[in-house]
């Protein structure tokens, strides 16, 4: 069995290194330096250069090195009907709920004021009201990190496309957006991209927005419209954004965003699983494919 492994944005090699412990016999080939293409059967991708897929002429099955895959599936040299799958492993989850919980909370604390006002000597308790958390997407990450908001004491809402949760009240269609975006004192989206939701934040579903809400972007960049965000921002119908992912990666020196103080900026690293975990996690993939490949007629 031969691996490629098509990783863009960083080094794999204690990756390839965890993977060949975990599977001696396989065939781990790295791009760029894949010597026999023909002899690929399985890929691991992570923004992959376009079209590179149509090297591997006996592809069978290929796997997002994370949760997004719309890279892969808008990918033209994808062969069709292939079997897509994508990793989301504990570490993931737990770092997505981290990066979450600490922009929400640095805000519902109040510590940029406490910092002002020790600057200033002044001793001064502020008020916490009761603040909703509404999540843009409620699937397997989604759902771990609005728990974490449950155990916090947050009222905790979401917007999915038609699933449904016993603890999370969930809403759906034009209207059930409308809903999370009006009641929302923080906004997390955690979609992922599709056709449904490109452009959705958007003038139109800011405009639904009454509470001046934080905003944290942390699903895919061509959800956003950027200048839409940038209008909502001066209207003070948005009072912060933090923004994770971009249409355009890495963000171009020159984009408006970066000269923004109400915009926070980091740059895709809300939630990059360990090599370890995510190791184990194609080992088990792989396993799975040689499984059904045995199975079939």
């Amino acid at each position: 069995m031969t691996l490629a492994i098509i990783v863009s944005d960083r080094c794999t090699k204690e990756l390839t290194e965890y993977l060949q412990m975990l599977q001696p016999d396989l065939e781990i080939q790295v791009w760029p330096n894949i010597n026999n293409p023909s002899a690929v059967e399985y890929a691991v991708l992570w923004k992959q250069p376009r079209n590179v897929l149509a090297n591997f002429k006996n592809l069978k099955a290929v796997t997002s090195l994370g949760a997004g895959t719309d890279f892969i599936t808008n990918d033209p040299a994808l062969p069709a009907k292939i079997p897509v799958h994508r990793i989301v492993t504990p570490f993931l989850k737990q770092k997505m709920a981290q990066y979450v919980l600490a922009y929400v909370l640095h805000d519902y604390r109040e510590l940029n004021t406490y910092s002002v006002q020790q600057q200033n000597t002044l001793w001064k308790v502020n008020d916490l009201p009761p603040k909703i958390i509404g999540f843009l997407g409620l699937g397997s990450i989604g759902k771990f990190v609005a728990e974490k908001f449950l155990d916090l004491g947050f009222e905790t809402i979401a917007y999915t496309h038609n699933s449904n949760d016993e603890a999370i009240a969930c809403f759906h269609g034009e209207e059930g957006l409308k809903h999370v975006m009006e009641k929302s004192d923080y906004i997390v989206c955690l979609l992922p991209l599709t056709n449904h939701t490109k452009g959705l934040l958007n003038k139109q579903r800011f405009a639904y927005c009454t509470k001046k809400p934080l905003l944290i972007q942390a699903g895919r960049g061509e959800q956003l419209v950027e200048d839409d965000l940038i209008q909502a921002l001066d209207k003070g119908i948005i009072k912060q954004a933090v923004i994770d992912v971009f249409a355009i990666e890495p963000l171009p020196k020159e984009h408006v965003f970066w000269g923004r103080k109400d915009i926070s900026i980091t740059p895709h690293n809300s939630a990059r699983s360990d090599n370890q975990q995510t190791a184990k996690e194609i080992h088990q993939w792989l396993k799975s494919q040689i499984n059904n490949s045995s199975v079939q007629p």
